[in-house]
């Protein structure tokens, strides 16, 4: 295949409309390609809820929005408004009508995958990146930035913690993702006893009862519960404030990497690699079952539970060892 190469002043738009993890890591290629080439101009098209934090990296240079779930008609909207706008178009969105989106858009180089459509693509978009020599998979630098006024109002909101911060991620979207609370709780003890102050992240219901409870049961004014308290832009900065970030393989989670905070990850029926958990400030935590990365949402198996806090100490401490950690001072966007 021969090879077509960006231009100075092409135009560039990534789609991708779930889920929030995903998306920051749709944010993220554009950044590998706009570093790769930057004179081209970087859209996204992702679901409204993700537009806020994607509109303060400055690296990106619109956003727009579709509900695709809950407004599935307007498919002839979008398609009018990115029709003959754009000269690359990079789908990381599997469904049908994002493969039909690509081949009437008018969009020349055209990057995606659909196992019945990929006609509608003129490649998949992780070959030619790969060609193209855009870091796709990987992350040597932190992608998501957080404005000075949202660091400013982190770093008000968790004045009385101590210096060092732990970005804690309880929740995640299905129960077969999640720690035990047993497990948080052991887990956090120990760390208040070495002065670390604890923030307590995620979003919903079942989450902020789970926070009450980790709450409860510590007693400590080094816990502070922000449970569906921090819009994504504030939890970017709320991340960045935090010397290192541990919790379950979700939103937050991938958040607190791209931001460049060092972090541990839980995981059992996921695969950190499938999701583009590479950074070199990232560390793993696996469950030891035999079927762990099987993508299984119905699994009656707790697997993550065999993942002990003693472990997941002794993992966190080795990873505040490691030599990256001087880094997550030093990045600066790519303006």
């Amino acid at each position: 295949m021969s090879i077509v190469w960006p231009r100075d002043g092409d135009r560039v738009l990534w789609i991708r409309f779930s889920a929030f993890g995903d998306t920051l890591q749709l944010a993220a290629s554009a950044f590998a390609f706009k570093k790769r080439f930057p004179n081209t101009h970087q859209t996204l098209l992702v679901s409204p809820e993700f537009a806020e934090i994607l509109k303060k990296q400055p690296y990106i240079d619109e956003v727009l929005v579709w509900d695709i779930k809950k407004r599935p008609w307007d498919f002839f909207k979008v398609l009018f408004r990115i029709r003959n706008r754009f000269e690359w178009l990079v789908s990381r969105h599997r469904v049908g009508s994002v493969a039909l989106l690509a081949l009437f858009s008018g969009i020349p180089m055209r990057l995606g995958y659909n196992p019945l459509l990929q006609f509608a693509y003129t490649a998949t978009h992780w070959k030619y990146l790969d060609m193209l020599k855009v870091d796709f998979f990987g992350c040597s630098a932190p992608a998501i930035f957080a404005t000075e006024e949202d660091l400013k109002q982190a770093d008000f909101l968790m004045g009385n913690l101590p210096p060092k911060r732990l970005f804690a991620i309880i929740g995640a979207s299905t129960p077969q993702k999640m720690w035990p609370v047993p497990h948080w709780i052991s887990f956090l003890e120990p760390l208040i006893e070495e002065g670390w102050g604890i923030v307590l992240i995620g979003h919903g219901e079942g989450e902020a009862t789970m926070a009450r409870e980790i709450s409860d049961k510590l007693q400590s004014e080094a816990v502070m519960n922000l449970v569906g308290q921090t819009p994504s832009p504030l939890a970017a900065a709320v991340a960045k404030n935090c010397t290192a970030a541990v919790g379950n393989d979700t939103g937050p989670l991938h958040l607190a990497a791209l931001v460049g905070t060092p972090t541990l990850g839980f995981f059992g029926v996921t695969d950190p690699w499938v999701v583009h958990l590479r950074m070199p400030w990232f560390k793993e935590l696996r469950a030891a079952c035999p079927e762990a990365g099987c993508w299984d949402y119905g699994c009656p198996k707790d697997c993550l539970a065999g993942i002990t806090p003693n472990s997941a100490l002794a993992a966190f401490h080795e990873m505040l060892q490691d030599k990256f950690l001087p880094f997550h001072q030093e990045e600066r966007p790519l303006q």
